[in-house]
């Protein structure tokens, strides 16, 4: 499992959506059915098969009265829980969160990290459970949500832009990323990495920090990669979530980011 660093500060109340009602950790911990010791969020499933999941979820302060972040945090509960019912085997799925803010913008990065195995490959291999990691992100600014278009003058083809612009960077992650491995070789090569290719993961999780764009790629565990006859005759790769962390400098992208995000 990766470290994961967990970073809480003030939230900016005027960055949020108005929430409908006041909420707290601890109350929104209450409605997810957990106990808060301060950090987290905790509760546990046993399955139909007397299998215990442990569940650990990091609230963070006031952002628990976003609309978007609420709604994101009980699903995850939600089917976390519903996952556990039919673990045969031991499982957790814990949940971590980092904080950053550019300017008035600020973006939530969530970390999931989750374990268990299904069925009957459970009960060949019941040493070896899954261990998975994911990524979700939240920017909002001026009180709304911002896609990651909203950070580029009007008429810059952003998916273009990024890989051409952030290449070195790119590839500087691709060379760094688990496993260790020959820099420049499959699958770690720039091309499989494009927002149009399944390990990048479409550049759904990224964060803006004050003086960089980090893309998470892939966002979610990928099977392998797509399309399949471009891996004929080589090894079927998986990517957990998060394997290749980009970090581009805004100042790479100055040209086509919008001022207040870096802008030229």
């Amino acid at each position: 499992m990766r470290a994961s660093v967990v970073a809480a500060v003030a939230v900016v109340a005027a960055l949020l959506t108005a929430p409908a009602a006041a909420a707290s950790a601890p109350s929104f911990c209450d409605e997810l059915g957990g106990q808060w010791d301060g950090q987290f969020c905790s509760t546990s499933v046993v399955s139909e098969r007397n299998a215990v999941r442990t569940i650990k979820m990091a609230l963070p302060g006031d952002l628990v009265n976003n609309p978007t972040i609420r709604e994101y945090l009980t699903n995850l509960m939600n089917n976390w829980r519903n996952a556990a019912t039919k673990m045969v085997q031991d499982s957790f799925g814990e949940q971590h969160f980092q904080i950053f803010h550019h300017g008035d913008a600020m973006t939530a990065v969530f970390h999931e990290m989750y374990s268990g195995t299904v069925g009957t490959d459970a009960l060949a291999h019941p040493n070896a459970p899954i261990i998975s990691d994911a990524y979700r992100t939240f920017t909002f600014a001026g009180g709304r949500q911002l896609q990651l278009a909203d950070l580029f003058k009007p008429g810059v083809d952003h998916l273009a832009e990024i890989p051409r612009l952030g290449a070195p960077f790119i590839v500087a992650a691709l060379d760094a990323a688990p496993p260790p491995h020959q820099a420049g070789t499959y699958p770690f090569t720039p091309d499989r990495w494009t927002p149009d290719k399944v390990y990048s993961g479409g550049y759904r999780a990224w964060a803006l920090t004050p003086d960089e764009l980090i893309l998470y790629m892939p966002d979610y565990p990928v099977g392998r990669d797509s399309p399949l006859d471009y891996t004929i005759g080589r090894m079927q790769w998986a990517m957990d979530g998060g394997t290749v962390q980009a970090h581009i400098p805004l100042s790479a992208l100055a040209p086509v980011l919008r001022p207040e995000f870096g802008g030229a």
